[in-house]
């Protein structure tokens, strides 16, 4: 005679089955996890490593500003949506002259590289582009204020008055004649709190990052959509000007930065869980 299973062996075996679903449902969410993980840490690397070899090929120094956004806050059924966000920047030349909103560098040929205009037809319909102060690179490597202007997006013609040292007391001065020299300025649309004078490096982004949403970079981050937070600071390569190998890591010690995800915790709120440290680029000097 055949027998049939018992209701008791076929609970056993539904149970059983179960398990080794819940298990392996749970390790494919670890994997998936886990090559995510790894994929945005080698977009960071990446990112990093092209601006620590643009200061070598250039042979002019960079920073990497890091900050969080919020692109959604939180409501009752939603957690917000964080994420990290970050622009490489270059040091391209110094201003020579500030004349209202008008920013001057006479050595450098903007008109090559910038749309022109004349004075005259000065309207700023034009897209917009960040200037950045890169002066003193101690205190950006140690300063958490992203600092940048927003300027016109072409370059326009003018005339100026090239200052010279004066013998005299040592500072610059206008020339007394009538001599003037015709040359190219940016148009200031918001100074964004920095404050432009003669003499100052300025530098503009040659490539940015955006982190998958909440990934980000520190630790750290901000409810409110108005209010990113920059606590993993910023990353500067300067460059070795007595080194043969190129460039150095910045004044400080930071030569990375970490990144975290946000995930809800216990609690189900956000909590940051860290995904790894970004790779020294410069370890192989």
């Amino acid at each position: 005679m055949r027998k049939a299973f018992t209701l008791v062996e076929l609970l056993v075996v539904v149970g059983i089955m179960g398990l080794l679903g819940t298990v392996s449902v749970g390790g494919y969410r670890a994997m998936q996890r886990g090559m995510a993980d790894r994929g945005v840490m080698e977009n960071v690397n990446s990112f990093v490593r092209a601006a620590y070899q643009r200061a070598q090929i250039d042979r002019q120094p960079t920073v990497i500003y890091f900050w969080n956004e919020t692109i959604r806050e939180s409501t009752d059924t939603d957690n917000e949506i964080v994420v990290g966000k970050a622009v490489a920047v270059r040091r391209y030349g110094r201003i020579s002259q500030v004349q209202g909103q008008y920013l001057y560098d006479e050595f450098a040929d903007l008109q090559l590289t910038y749309q022109t205009d004349d004075e005259e037809n000065s309207s700023s319909d034009e897209n917009t582009m960040y200037l950045y102060p890169v002066d003193n690179l101690s205190d950006l490597e140690s300063s958490s204020a992203l600092r940048r202007s927003v300027v016109s997006g072409k370059v326009f013609k003018k005339e100026m008055t090239p200052l010279y040292l004066s013998t005299e007391n040592g500072v610059m001065e206008g020339n007394s004649g009538d001599g003037k020299i015709v040359t190219y300025a940016f148009m200031l649309e918001n100074a964004g709190g920095v404050t432009w004078e003669p003499g100052m490096a300025y530098g503009f982004e040659f490539a940015r990052i955006e982190l998958p949403h909440n990934y980000i970079f520190g630790s750290a981050y901000s409810t409110t959509s108005k209010d990113p937070v920059r606590e993993a600071g910023t990353l500067v390569f300067d460059v070795g000007y007595n080194s043969g190998s190129g460039a150095q890591g910045g004044t400080g010690s930071r030569t990375s930065v970490s990144v975290s995800n946000l995930r809800p915790g216990q609690s189900g709120s956000l909590s940051a869980f860290t995904v790894g440290q970004s790779d020294n680029p410069t370890q192989d000097l």
